[in-house]
């Protein structure tokens, strides 16, 4: 899940043309070299307006970018990692950093874009304490948003998690017995259509626009203005080796162009929290999250 840039296209045209003119013999700006290959960046949700609107603004500052969309969560950041693409933004960074430590990569983020509530959705239940005493409740199986979920269950007061549970939950770390509701986890896109028959579902951002929910309808979502969101904050991410590529970097600072930003936030159903952090200081709090991990 931006940084408000005020530069205008023209002179972002300019800077891109004089940077390109001098970068061919950086090892660091290899990427998209030649006027016939894209960048290319995955996301998930390609065809919404904020990506159409993106694409169109890159090209008018003369850089090709070909946005190439995948429907779950595994397969990105491998991507990224073996080269069959330049750049991904669909995670946040406690994601980033579990991939990270679990694959033994270097991968790291160039640009933040937004934070985005989680939230719990019902079609049976239309307030909190309608929920049932061991009513089912699905969540997403990938471990970082799983742990978000269950951290999000416990603010609602339907789920307790054992003291001493860190920033990363699992099923283990339910106190059963002091809990409400009972967990599902299922894949992440699932978690929509599992909605007519069971309780409720906490359903990630990617898929609640898709599936037609009003963010204003969630029966709860954690606020993402706290510091303690700062884990799921939205980013651009590319291989460690790329993080001073020039045309990488000018693509990230574009997703903040006030136009994108605000087809980001239609498509998001004014649910994003807009985040403005440094490359820098992204980094630091990726170090920070990767050694709070078990």
């Amino acid at each position: 899940m931006f940084k408000r840039w005020t530069k205008s296209i023209v002179a972002l045209t300019a800077a891109t043309a004089l940077l390109l003119a001098g970068c061919g013999s950086d090892s660091a700006n290899t990427v998209g070299d030649g006027a016939d290959k894209p960048i290319t960046i995955g996301v998930v949700g390609a065809s919404q307006e904020q990506w159409t609107i993106y694409k169109q603004k890159a090209e008018a500052a003369g850089i090709k970018v070909e946005i190439k969309d995948f429907t779950d969560y595994t397969t990105e950041n491998p991507a990224v990692k073996d080269g069959s693409l330049d750049s991904n933004q669909f995670q946040h960074i406690l994601y980033l950093a579990r991939y990270n430590k679990d694959q033994n990569a270097d991968l790291v983020p160039i640009a933040s874009t937004a934070i985005y509530p989680l939230g719990l959705y019902s079609k049976k239940h239309t307030k909190l304490e309608d929920i049932p005493q061991g009513g089912q409740i699905a969540v997403p199986n990938d471990e970082t948003n799983k742990s978000r979920a269950l951290h999000v269950l416990q603010q609602a007061g339907l789920l307790k998690l054992k003291d001493g549970t860190g920033v990363v939950a699992a099923e283990e770390d339910i106190d059963q017995a002091a809990s409400k509701v009972k967990v599902s986890p299922m894949d992440a896109q699932q978690t929509v259509t599992s909605l007519s028959s069971i309780d409720g579902a906490v359903v990630n951002n990617d898929f609640v626009n898709d599936a037609g929910l009003d963010p204003k309808t969630a029966l709860y979502a954690d606020d993402a203005s706290s510091k303690a969101a700062e884990p799921y904050i939205n980013i651009f991410v590319v291989r460690k080796a790329d993080a001073e590529n020039v045309q990488l970097k000018k693509l990230a600072e574009l997703f903040a162009d006030k136009d994108v930003q605000a087809a980001l936030q239609k498509d998001s159903g004014n649910s994003a929290v807009l985040v403005t952090k440094t490359p820098a200081e992204l980094q630091q709090i990726l170090a920070d999250v990767t050694a709070s991990l078990k």
